[in-house]
């Protein structure tokens, strides 16, 4: 395969193939990634100066390596630069739905505690549900060359130690002390999860059935210009979701918010953390307030 800047899948393909020049790359970005985190203004609100965001990048790459995990660090900054950002003038919870040994629970955790805010901890925490016919398999979108697909069994994923393992590794960890654990399917407890008002949800869910599950029940309240992050931005299946309009019409009648991020995920710094993200607007503020696009050769650009 060739390694031109131009096909990179990702610089953790690369650091693969090229040995000591990608893990100086790999170094490079997750540098500047920390340093554009402890850098920027998320946190201002809240009084969580630039030295406290060091630390806590530093404890969150920390804990990566003490907990099994399918997610990245790198992630958990995203999702944690996204909380800090949030105004503290929105009230509203944190929902992790799908979370495995609590890898991401546990920083999800740590950006609740400073923001106080409570963090929703949503699994069966006895793996996957059963797969609809014709979702078992999952082909991954940017595959055209790797011809990369999931296939999904019930039951994997099983968290280790089920729910109480998970709690042992945020109280070990983390702050168990803002987490409120939900067991079963999320078809069966999102519906009645304790919280009326959201201001970030993390889905981790796998198979689409679950993620519109997550979506039904989640949406609602999650508050205007918060984001809802998906841990599936590669799934054909899970990124068509976000666009299906015929859908969103009958459950959650709105328009579909589209999804930033397909393929690889959002790009971040010069890697491509795999996570990408819906953000509630309102179409009818948009065509209100919103500002019209010109295209040249249209009446509003000879205008």
């Amino acid at each position: 395969m060739s390694t031109e800047p131009s096909d990179w899948k990702g610089w953790e393909i690369y650091a693969g193939e090229r040995g000591l020049t990608a893990r100086l790359f790999s170094f490079l970005n997750d540098s500047l990634l920390v340093l554009r985190f402890a850098a920027n203004q998320s946190g201002k609100d809240y009084g969580i100066g630039r030295l406290a965001k060091l630390k806590l990048a530093r404890r969150i790459v920390r804990n990566s390596r003490r907990v099994r995990s399918l997610t990245s660090w790198q992630l958990h900054l995203v999702l944690i630069e996204e909380i800090l950002r949030i105004p503290k003038s929105v009230k509203g919870d944190v929902v992790e739905c799908g979370c495995y040994n609590g890898a991401t629970t546990i920083s999800l955790s740590l950006a609740c505690a400073l923001t106080n805010r409570r963090l929703f901890v949503c699994d069966s925490f006895e793996g996957l549900p059963a797969p609809l016919p014709g979702e078992e398999n999952d082909i991954n979108a940017d595959s055209a060359r790797e011809m990369l697909y999931y296939h999904w069994e019930e039951g994997e994923f099983t968290s280790e130690g089920g729910l109480d393992g998970v709690k042992r590794n945020v109280e070990r960890l983390g702050d168990v002390s803002v987490c409120r654990f939900v067991k079963g399917y999320f078809e069966n407890t999102l519906k009645d999860i304790d919280t009326d008002s959201i201001v970030l949800v993390f889905e981790d869910a796998d198979l689409v059935s679950s993620v519109r599950d997550c979506l039904r029940y989640l949406w609602p309240k999650l508050q205007e210009g918060c984001r809802f992050f998906s841990h599936e931005p590669a799934s054909i299946a899970v990124v068509s979701a976000f666009y299906d309009a015929g859908w969103w019409k009958d459950n959650l009648g709105t328009p579909p918010p589209g999804f930033f991020g397909s393929g690889r995920g959002i790009a971040v710094v010069l890697a491509h953390p795999f996570v990408g993200y819906a953000e509630k607007f309102s179409a009818e503020k948009v065509l209100q307030q919103g500002q019209k696009i010109v295209h040249g050769g249209s009446r509003g650009y000879q205008a």
